[in-house]
């Protein structure tokens, strides 16, 4: 019977390891929303979607996102995916009361009429977004 040394069984253990699928099968994405003029668009969610299946990222102060499914942060299948933001609106004080606008060009925010899309994975599992501001 042959024996196998000490280094070997390790280097069998993290290869079986990362093979049985130590993550999820999903890849980790995120990346920055940002308008024309280089100013990060800080609210919204960023929406990564197929006509089965839709993961989210919420943006934070700075403009970033990182991507989850089922959970926060946990990334997304590969595929082709059309890109949109949802929520990206300020309230406003109108003369009939408050309501909100959008910060972005409306067209960025449906999955019907987006220009953005993503293949997945990316190179540095990063996807960088930038959308035109809203003109009124």
């Amino acid at each position: 019977m042959k024996k196998i040394t000490i280094g070997k069984q390790i280097l069998l253990f993290l290869t079986l390891f990362f093979l049985a699928g130590c993550g999820n099968g999903k890849v980790q994405l995120g990346g920055k929303v940002t308008f024309d003029d280089g100013t990060p668009l800080t609210v919204g969610t960023v929406v990564f979607s197929t006509e089965t299946y839709s993961a989210k990222g919420n943006i934070d102060a700075n403009g970033k996102y990182v991507m989850g499914s089922i959970s926060t942060n946990d990334g997304l299948p590969t595929g082709k995916y059309k890109v949109y933001i949802e929520g990206a609106t300020e309230e406003v004080a109108g003369k009939s009361g408050e309501s909100s606008r959008s910060l972005i060009d409306v067209k960025y925010s449906n999955y019907n009429t987006t220009p953005l899309s993503c293949e997945v994975p990316v190179a540095g599992n990063s996807f960088d977004i930038h959308v035109p501001k809203f003109k009124n």
